[in-house]
């Protein structure tokens, strides 16, 4: 596969006039009373946005007489792009419904035909905190166990798969958590009804491929409802 380099322009003109053409076409393609790309979940799309609005208006305060400070605004708001648009990439426009004539038209390579297959996720998503906010919402913190410096999702997996229940007593069979949730961030907060109150959340987490290929699962948490 293209290392994100090959893809990302290194000029900053070149690199806004690239994003845009991205974020443009993707919004045309998943928007509309019949979009072409299903795939592609809403709030993504909408992240991209955000991420765009957020270089673009500290690009253009350096066109002109800028200080260091707006300079540094403009390279860290081009870092968290670039570090979204490589996941975004990877995740949704290597494989179809996107072709390679699509491929072409948002500015990026190809992928290699004789790509590694990424297959089953290896390691565990870890529940690090399980938090009762009150309203009847739990928020939970995850991570890789082998990354714990960092909350992104791995490379090659669209989320991490919440099992769970909430019932009156805390539960440590997996089979027993029947409702699921794909969580794509952390933290994320589940909402409860209100017959929950005073109940025990208990959960379980797992990386979920690309393909739906489930990870092997972490370690059953709970806490009670408030």
């Amino acid at each position: 596969m293209a290392h994100i380099e090959d893809r990302v322009p290194a000029r900053s003109a070149d690199f806004d006039g690239w994003f845009e053409n991205m974020k443009n076409r993707i919004v045309e393609k998943t928007t509309g009373p019949s979009p072409e790309w299903t795939h592609i979940p809403g709030e993504k799309v909408t992240a991209m946005v955000g991420h765009y609005d957020a270089w673009h208006a500290a690009y253009e305060k350096t066109l002109g007489p800028h200080t260091t400070v707006d300079t540094a605004v403009k390279n860290e708001r081009r870092d968290e792009a670039k570090s979204f648009v490589r996941t975004f990439i990877d995740q949704y426009l290597m494989f179809d419904p996107v072709s390679n004539e699509d491929r072409l038209a948002l500015g990026i390579r190809n992928h290699d035909p004789h790509r590694t297959p990424i297959g089953r996720p290896k390691t565990r998503a870890l529940i690090i905190g399980l938090k009762a906010l009150g309203g009847f919402q739990v928020e939970l913190r995850f991570q890789d166990e082998t990354t714990p410096e960092s909350r992104a999702v791995p490379y090659g997996c669209n989320g991490c798969l919440l099992r769970y229940t909430w019932g009156p007593e805390k539960i440590s069979d997996h089979g027993a958590l029947t409702l699921s949730q794909l969580m794509t961030r952390s933290p994320w907060v589940i909402s409860l009804p209100p017959e929950s109150e005073g109940k025990f959340f208990t959960g379980v987490t797992c990386w979920q491929s690309e393909k739906s290929e489930l990870g092997p699962w972490g370690e059953v948490q709970s806490v009670v409802i408030a």
